[in-house]
């Protein structure tokens, strides 16, 4: 299933009907992890990878990995190839990806992230 939306309110309303506890969520563009704590509560027994390469996010996400065992941080660009690896390397699989990139402002690199990591993770 794949559902886009523009809308942030939209986007976590989403997660809140299709993420189920034991769910593994990656999430791409988790800047500093408003829709990260969303998720981390949605899936208690699960686990939230979350990858952003912005400066801000660094610090933030760490702590909050810190602080959630069920949240882990990547700092890294999702459209570089070894991030995506990195990412395997972590997870035998993944039940939902969650790609939240630039608020609907860069849909062509969007969707070539959404494509690459989708066909690649499973």
């Amino acid at each position: 299933m794949i559902r886009i939306v523009y809308d942030i309110n939209i986007y976590r309303e989403v997660l809140r009907e299709v993420l189920e506890p034991s769910h593994t969520v990656v999430e791409l563009g988790c800047h500093v992890g408003n829709s990260t704590r969303i998720i981390s509560d949605l899936v208690p027994e699960g686990r939230v990878v979350a990858v952003d390469n912005s400066p801000e996010a660094v610090e933030v996400m760490e702590s909050l990995s810190r602080e959630r065992d069920n949240v882990e941080f990547i700092s890294g660009d999702v459209r570089l190839h070894e991030t995506l690896e990195k990412v395997c390397t972590m997870i035998d699989s993944c039940d939902v990806l969650s790609v939240d990139l630039g608020g609907g402002y860069h849909p062509d690199t969007t969707f070539k992230v959404y494509f690459i990591w989708s066909s690649t993770l499973k």
